[in-house]
């Protein structure tokens, strides 16, 4: 009877299931074809993903550092592609506390992120063809990322970090309102804490025309700075030359006082190459770009038969010059001469010119005058932590990557610092670099040209300059005052090649640095 009823319950199973089954078979769902308007209307999520790094996976940063190789990072990213447009009055990370009252880790005013630029004008400013604020930054896969001490112990792990990055960006990052002649301290980057790699580039420059050979007014300037000295060869003569007074090399020295009216230094343009270089600090305020090398590769000081360079521009221009015997080589009458004429005045002849002035300058920029940052690689991280950290993907260059103390790196590594950091993971583009204001040649330079114009022509070869009075009309009028001419040809390749002439520079505008509104109407911020 057991038998039998076990039976008939098996039997009821399995009709139970074919019944079953057929209901499953009835009811299989179709796919069903919509609109785009019936699929605009429909709601979904994104894909979440969630990865861990334990602390010596060989893909972690920290693995090898000193006192710190215990940390572990979770990410938690949307797999998709956002696009934004966004402008941020002000923005400001990290203020007070451990910083001191007003000092903030980042200090961003007028912050701006769309998309990038259709094109770029001549100056390498960004243009958009419709508008920027027609445009949205794309960003590639978002995530958040927590950095934990001791993931293996839930009495000991401890968050020591947290940062906001995606995996890649397209968007034009600006920071300010105006691209002003002079530093802000009410618009763009007041204070950056982080890492940004610029790409190297290159640009233009002009100097001002200036008078050289005078005794600057500038404070703390010497007399004498701008004083030059050298050799020359004259010859003076009498009678048709038939009686020659004087065949002598002499010495001169020009006065910057009395009554030397100074040489012309017309404006020049001067192409510079920028290598890559690096931000990176805590609450910085200016970008330091050192060591650039260029050189003017002819300055005249005198007509030069071009139109730019006409002898009404160096009309005026005279030097007094006092005249020694004390020169090498030949002597014939120099005796006579500095007895009757112990000074002079002198002129440049025309094609008179410095040429191969070669130049080694250091740039400071306030970071208010840097306004549009085009990001086009993989990215960048907003980050807070409580240490010092290298995020995983953070930029670690190659001197570094076996060193295990944090602070012993150089600043080509991205080692984001206690508090907020922002950091850019590929170098930035910012283009041609053409100065807009024309560079001052102070005293401190121009007394670096009169020395190296001195070594050179304290030398006898073929560009010795050549003086003469031919004649009776020529000596009577030497005699009488009249300005000696001669053309010199200063060639400083070889005196600057290895000491070239210091210049520095701060705070010039950039043509490419012309900032365009995210707004509509004609606002400039909204």
């Amino acid at each position: 009877m057991r038998l039998k009823q076990n039976y008939n319950s098996i039997l009821g199973l399995l009709g139970i299931s074919l019944f079953c089954s057929s209901i499953v078979q009835a009811v299989e769902p179709q796919l069903i074809k919509m609109s785009d308007s019936e699929l605009s209307e429909i709601n979904g999520q994104a894909l979440m993903s969630l990865s861990y790094l334990a602390p010596q996976d060989t893909n972690n940063p920290m693995k090898n550092i000193q006192g710190a190789n215990n940390i572990g990072f979770y990410k938690l990213g949307l797999e998709g592609e956002l696009e934004l447009n966004a402008n941020i009055r002000n923005l400001q990370l990290g203020c007070g506390g451990a910083n001191g009252v007003g000092a903030c880790d980042i200090d961003i005013k007028n912050l701006s992120l769309s998309g990038l630029p259709d094109s770029y004008d001549a100056n390498g400013a960004p243009v958009f063809n419709n508008g920027r604020a027609s445009t949205s930054g794309k960003i590639t896969n978002p995530f958040m990322e927590f950095a934990i001490s001791n993931p293996n112990s839930a009495s000991l792990r401890e968050v020591k970090g947290l940062r906001f990055s995606a995996e890649k960006i397209q968007a034009l990052l600006s920071a300010g309102l105006d691209n002003n002649p002079v530093a802000s301290t009410t618009d763009g980057i007041q204070r950056l804490s982080g890492f940004m790699q610029i790409a190297g580039t290159s640009g233009t420059a002009k100097t001002q025309e200036t008078k050289f050979g005078l005794a600057s007014k500038e404070p703390g300037a010497g007399v004498n700075d701008q004083q030059l000295q050298g050799y020359a060869d004259l010859h003076v003569c009498a009678l048709f030359c038939i009686l020659p007074i004087a065949d002598t090399n002499i010495r001169f020295v020009s006065r910057t006082g009395s009554d030397s009216t100074g040489i012309t230094v017309p404006s020049v343009s001067a192409n510079f190459n920028l290598d890559p270089f690096v931000v990176n600090g805590v609450r910085k305020t200016d970008a330091e770009i050192y060591n650039i090398k260029t050189r003017l590769d002819s300055i005249p000081i005198a007509a030069n038969g071009a139109a730019a360079y006409p002898s009404s521009m160096f009309a005026n221009d005279q030097l007094r010059v006092d005249l020694f015997c004390d020169a090498p080589g030949k002597s014939y009458g120099c005796g006579l001469v500095t007895a009757l004429k112990p000074n002079a005045k002198f002129k440049m002849a025309e094609g008179s010119a410095i040429q191969n002035l070669n130049l080694k300058i250091d740039f400071v920029q306030s970071l208010s005058m840097f306004h549009n940052i085009p990001l086009t690689g993989t990215g960048g991280y907003l980050s807070m932590q409580r240490m010092a950290l290298i995020w995983p993907g953070a930029k670690v260059d190659s001197a570094d990557s076996l060193l295990t103390n944090l602070s012993s790196m150089s600043e080509k590594t991205d080692v984001a610092q206690p508090g907020w950091w922002m950091s850019f993971n590929d170098p930035v583009q910012l283009g041609k670099l053409n100065v807009t204001q024309p560079i001052v040649l102070d005293n401190g330079t121009l007394k670096q040209v009169a020395q190296r114009v001195t070594e050179t022509l304290l030398t006898l070869g073929p560009n010795t300059p050549k003086a003469e009075a031919n004649g009776l009309g020529e000596l009577i009028s030497l005699l009488a005052d009249q300005p000696l001419s001669s053309k010199i040809v200063a060639d400083l390749n070889s005196s600057t090649l290895n000491n070239p002439v210091y210049l520095k520079l701060q705070n010039q505008q950039l043509t490419n640095q012309a900032v365009k509104s995210n707004c509509y109407g004609g606002l400039k911020f909204c």
